[in-house]
C-alpha cells in the first residue's frame, strides 16, 4: 500500500515536521555519536568510543524511516535526494560489513568476535538482525529493488542454521523481542517455507520448560541461574526486582499459550505479541489469537494509562501488578508505538472498535508526545505528572526517536488495513489518499479537532469496506452500513462509495477506576482522541495546592503553541483562570514545567 498525507489535515503538520527536522536530527545524532560510521567496521582496540550492542539497530530504523518518508515526496526535492543518499550509504556499509556466512553485527565483528552468540539473553544481536531486516523489507517495498533484501536474506539463512531444534542447533531465542516480528514481515513479501519455520521455531520455543534455554546459557558463562537479574537496569530504580530467576522480563517464563498476565519489559511484550497475532494471523491458528486476547485483555483493563501508556515499573521498564499504575509512570514512547504494532495485526484478523480506539488513544497522546513540536528533542518515559521532566536532544539508548520517525512516515499501513476475506478497514481517521491492491481509499478529515470524516472508495474488485466508528453518537450521510463491533460495514462494495461521517468532540470529565490506588479522588480531561494536562505556567495556583470543581466547565479556544494550531480549553473557577492543553504539546513552551493530567477535586 502507499499512502500521500492530506496536505491540509492535522497529520501534515507532524509528519511534516518530522521529515524537515527529526530525520535530519536523528542523522546528525548518529554521526556526532559514531553510530552511522560504525557500520564502516574501522574501530579498534583501544580506541575511544566503542560500539554498543544495539548501533545496527538505530542506522536500520534510520533507514527505514527513509524508505516511508520517500513513498509520496517529490524526487526532485532536496530532502527526497538527502534520504535517497543516506539509504543508498548504509546500504553499502551494511553489504561490506557481511561476514562470508551472511553474519551482521557492528559489536560482535569489531570488539569481541569470539563470542558470537554468546549471551542471547542480554545482547542484542537478534534484535539488531530484526530491524535490519526490517529497514530491508520497507526497501523492497518502496523500490522493488532486491539488494538489501537479499543481503539480510544471507543472514536470515545463516541464523537459521544457528537456531532450531534440531542436533548442533542452539535451542534458543531472543532476549529482547524483534527478529520475530521482521521474519513476519519478510514472510508476507517472500513466502517462503525457511522464513515461516524460523518465526514458528522463535515464537513456539519460547518459555519452553520455564525459560531452561537462559539458564543454561547463563551456567555457561558462569552466572548462578538463580541470582539472574537482567543487566540493563541498575537496581537503585523506583521499585526492586522480584526474587530470582525473572525470565518473565522477557516474556520467557512460560509458552505463550499458557501465559495469562502480561509481564515484563512492555516493549519486548508488544513487539513479540505483534508477531504471535500476525503468526496466528498467517497460520490461523485460533489459539494463538486466544493467547494474544488474553494478554491484551489483561493489559488494556488492567494496566493501561489513560494516554495510552504502558509499563508503570521504571526498573525494569514494564508492567507491574493489576490496578499498580503510578502516575510517575514509565510509559515508554517505544511501548506505545508497540501498540500500534499490536494492534494493526489483531484488525488485520477482524476490525473491532476497541482495538481501534486504543490505537488511537496511543496515537494522539503517547506516541507524537513523544517528540517535541519542532521534532527536534524526545521524551524516553512519558509519566502522567512531571516536575522537571523534560524532553533531550539524545539518548545513549536511542531507540525512541529513529522508532517515533518510523512509525510517523507509515502511518498509513496503521490507519488501513485489510483483514480477512477482502474486508477493507479505516481505523483511524488520518485523512490522505490510500492506493491498495484492493481500492483507492481518499479521505478528507477535520479530525482531531473537530468531528468530521469524508470517505471515498473506489474498489478495483468487490470488496466490504469497514469505517472505525467513534465512541461518541455519531450521523451517516450516505448509505447506512451496518454497524457491528464499532465499525460501519459497507457489503459487495464494487462502485464508488462515498460515505460523511459527523460527530462529537466536545470535552468530557474522565473519572478515576476505584481499583487504581494513584487516582483516588481525581479527575482527568479529554476532547476527541486527546488527554489534556495543566501546565503550571497556565495555572494561577501551585499545582501541588490546586483541587478542581467536580462540577467544571470548559470553553474551547484555538492557541498556536510552537507554530501548531491546537484547541485548549480554558476554565474559570475560585475567580481564577485556567488553561488545559493536549497532552502531546505539554513541555514545549516551558520545559521542565511541573504539570499534571489527573487532577485533584474539591
Amino acid at each position: 500500500m502507499s499512502f500521500a498525507v492530506d496536505k491540509k489535515s492535522f497529520w501534515a503538520e507532524r509528519v511534516g515536521v518530522t521529515r524537515t527536522n527529526t530525520l535530519p536530527a536523528i542523522y546528525d545524532q548518529m554521526k556526532r555519536t559514531g553510530r552511522w560510521d560504525a557500520m564502516r567496521l574501522t574501530w579498534k582496540h583501544g580506541d575511544d568510543n566503542k560500539p554498543h550492542i544495539f548501533w545496527d539497530s538505530d542506522i536500520a530504523k534510520t533507514v527505514e524511516s527513509c524508505c516511508y518518508a520517500l513513498q509520496d515526496m517529490d524526487p526532485e526535492d532536496r530532502l527526497y535526494k538527502t534520504f535517497q543518499g543516506w539509504i543508498d550509504e548504509a546500504i553499502d556499509m551494511i553489504e561490506k560489513s557481511q561476514g562470508p556466512d551472511g553474519y551482521i553485527n557492528i559489536y560482535y565483528t569489531v570488539v569481541e568476535p569470539d563470542k558470537r552468540w554468546t549471551n542471547i539473553a542480554h545482547q542484542h544481536e537478534l534484535y539488531c538482525a530484526g530491524h535490519l531486516l526490517e529497514a530491508a523489507v520497507a526497501h523492497y517495498q518502496l523500490t522493488g529493488k532486491t539488494r538489501f533484501l537479499d543481503i539480510m536474506i544471507r543472514y536470515v539463512h545463516y541464523i537459521r542454521e544457528v537456531f532450531g531444534s534440531g542436533p548442533g542447533q542452539k535451542q534458543g531465542y531472543p532476549g529482547h523481542e524483534e527478529i520475530e516480528l521482521a521474519l513476519l514481515r519478510l514472510y508476507e513479501v517472500k513466502p517462503e517455507k525457511e522464513f515461516l519455520d524460523l518465526l514458528k521455531y522463535f515464537v513456539e520455543f519460547r518459555g519452553y520448560k520455564n525459560g531452561q534455554f537462559y539458564a543454561q546459557e547463563a551456567i555457561a558463562n558462569g552466572i548462578d541461574p538463580k541470582e539472574y537479574i537482567p543487566r540493563d537496569f541498575a537496581q537503585e530504580n523506583s521499585r526492586s526486582w522480584p526474587d530470582a530467576p525473572q525470565y518473565w522480563y522477557m516474556q520467557a517464563h512460560k509458552p505463550i499459550r499458557e501465559q495469562d498476565e502480561i509481564r515484563g519489559h512492555s516493549v519486548r511484550a508488544m513487539y513479540f505479541l505483534s508477531a504471535v497475532q500476525g503468526l496466528g494471523n498467517v497460520i490461523s491458528d485460533e489459539s494463538l489469537h486466544k493467547a494474544v486476547n488474553m494478554l491484551w485483555r489483561n493489559m488494556i483493563d488492567k494496566k493501561f494509562y489513560i494516554h495510552g501508556g504502558i509499563g508503570a515499573i521504571a526498573s525494569w521498564e514494564g508492567f507491574g501488578e493489576n490496578y499498580e499504575l503510578p502516575l510517575d509512570c514509565y510509559a515508554e514512547t517505544c511501548a506505545s508505538i508497540g501498540i500500534l504494532f499490536l494492534a494493526k495485526r489483531m484488525l488485520e484478523n477482524v476490525p473491532n472498535g476497541e482495538i481501534s480506539r486504543i490505537m488511537s488513544r496511543a496515537l494522539y497522546n503517547n506516541v507524537i508526545g513523544g517528540a517535541s513540536l519542532d521534532g527536534k528533542s524526545f521524551y524516553y518515559d512519558q509519566p502522567l505528572i512531571g516536575n522537571g521532566h523534560k524532553r533531550s536532544d539524545w539518548f545513549e539508548v536511542s531507540c525512541c526517536p529513529p522508532n517515533f520517525s518510523r512509525l510517523m512516515n507509515s502511518l498509513g499501513d496503521y490507519a488501513l488495513t485489510k483483514a480477512k476475506n477482502n474486508v477493507l478497514s479505516l481505523n483511524l481517521y488520518i485523512g490522505g489518499n490510500y492506493t491498495t491492491n484492493l481500492a483507492f481509499v481518499s479521505v478528507t478529515s477535520k479530525y482531531p479537532n473537530e468531528g468530521y470524516v469524508s470517505v471515498l472508495v473506489r474498489p478495483k474488485s468487490p470488496i466490504t469496506f469497514a469505517l472505525a466508528l467513534p465512541q461518541s453518537s455519531y450521523q451517516v450521510t450516505g448509505p447506512q452500513g451496518e454497524e457491528k463491533d464499532g465499525y460501519l460495514y459497507f457489503s459487495g462494495v464494487s462502485n464508488p462509495l462515498s460515505i460523511e461521517l459527523a460527530f462529537d468532540v466536545k470535552p468530557v470529565i474522565i473519572q478515576s477506576e476505584p481499583k487504581i490506588e494513584s487516582t483516588k479522588d481525581k479527575i482527568a480531561i479529554e476532547r476527541g482522541p486527546f488527554v489534556y494536562g495543566l501546565e503550571q505556567i497556565d495555572s494561577p495556583t501551585p499545582l501541588s495546592s490546586l483541587k478542581i470543581p467536580k462540577d467544571l466547565k470548559l470553553e474551547e479556544r484555538q492557541i498556536t503553541i510552537q507554530n501548531t494550531e491546537i484547541v485548549a480549553l480554558k476554565s474559570t473557577f475560585n475567580g481564577k483562570q485556567y488553561q488545559f492543553v493536549p497532552y502531546f504539546a505539554i513541555g514545549n513552551r516551558s520545559p521542565g514545567q511541573k504539570f499534571k493530567v489527573w487532577l485533584d477535586t474539591e
